[in-house]
């Protein structure tokens, strides 16, 4: 199974860490957020791993080059303009391929075993790893019988970053700036083909040297 890692953004939040470098190669115990999401994927049985890269994307690709040192292969899908998450995915459609893919975060850390879905029957166009709000600011969707749906007034779950995706939800060939949720996977959300899990783990998106600086403490007295 391939992975895509989601490293273009520019880390606006953390501007004294990110002015010369790439958030995904900030450095959480001595290995770059993107070292440790390899070295999981890999683990966990990922052969082929897609990069996409905008902001000092070349940083990236010297830092982490083919894959060959973490004994896996590394492939790149580079954006002069940012695409948002949708427009990477459909951007990287041929090297994603017709076979269903995981995705996740650049800038995040989880404990989450990747393992799990590797191995997952997808029956639906999508499966979600979903947080509870109560570790996040907002909700954007809840869960009934392993569905995902949108509640207008009240939602107590949100995205962790991780997924299972079939690419047959990509509706369009036209590479322009798409959201994720709001343009690809809300239309199959509506017919209740996308499916989730709640993880009750650690899954950190780091937005902040506060969020680093937890991080580092909990995985310490981990």
């Amino acid at each position: 199974m391939k992975a895509f890692i989601l490293a273009a953004g520019l880390g606006t939040r953390l501007k004294n860490l990110t002015k010369d470098l790439p958030k995904p190669l900030i450095k959480v115990k001595g290995k770059s957020l993107l070292e440790w999401n390899i070295l999981k994927l890999k683990t966990a049985g990922i052969d082929h791993i897609i990069i996409n890269t905008h902001y000092l994307g070349s940083r990236i690709e010297e830092a982490i080059g083919d894959g060959k040192k973490f004994n896996i292969k590394v492939s790149y899908s580079h954006e002069e303009k940012i695409l948002g998450t949708g427009g990477a995915l459909i951007n990287a459609k041929k090297l994603i391929g017709d076979t269903p893919f995981l995705i996740i975060s650049g800038d995040l850390w989880t404990d989450y075993p990747f393992s799990r879905l590797i191995n997952f029957d997808l029956k639906k166009m999508a499966h979600l790893i979903l947080l509870n709000k109560k570790k996040n600011n907002n909700g954007d969707m809840n869960l009934k019988n392993d569905c995902i749906f949108v509640n207008k007034n009240s939602n107590e779950l949100t995205y962790s970053g991780i997924g299972i995706i079939n690419p047959k939800t990509f509706q369009t060939n036209k590479v322009t700036k798409l959201k994720l949720w709001s343009d690809i996977l809300l239309p199959f959300v509506n017919k209740r083909e996308i499916s989730g899990e709640v993880y009750n783990g650690q899954a950190v998106n780091i937005n902040s040297k506060k969020d680093l600086d937890s991080l580092d403490v909990s995985i310490s007295e981990g």
